[in-house]
C-alpha cells in the first residue's frame, strides 16, 4: 500500500523517503496516469537515448549533400 501525501498550493507533492532511494534532486520523472493512478517512473539515460533515436528528420535529396557550414551560410543559420 502507499502513502497519503498532499498537494499543496502550487500543485507540488513531497516523495516519501522510503521510495527515493535511488532518486537525486533534479532527476528527471515521468508521469502516467493510468485510470485513477498516478504513476511517477524514473528517467534513465537509456530512456531519454531511446526516445532521441526514435526522431526522424527528413529533408529534400539535393540538401543531403550539403555541409553544415555551407548549409548555414546558404539558409541564413547562426551561432547563439
Amino acid at each position: 500500500m502507499g502513502e497519503k501525501v498532499r498537494i499543496d498550493e502550487r500543485w507540488r507533492i513531497v516523495i516519501p523517503s522510503r521510495f527515493r532511494k535511488g532518486l537525486k534532486p533534479k532527476d528527471e520523472l515521468t508521469v502516467e496516469g493510468i485510470g485513477s493512478e498516478i504513476i511517477l517512473r524514473k528517467v534513465s539515460r537509456e530512456d531519454i537515448l531511446k526516445e532521441f533515436n526514435k526522431i526522424k528528420l527528413f529533408v529534400d535529396k539535393e540538401l543531403r549533400t550539403l555541409g553544415a557550414e555551407s548549409g548555414k551560410h546558404r539558409y541564413g543559420g547562426y551561432k547563439e
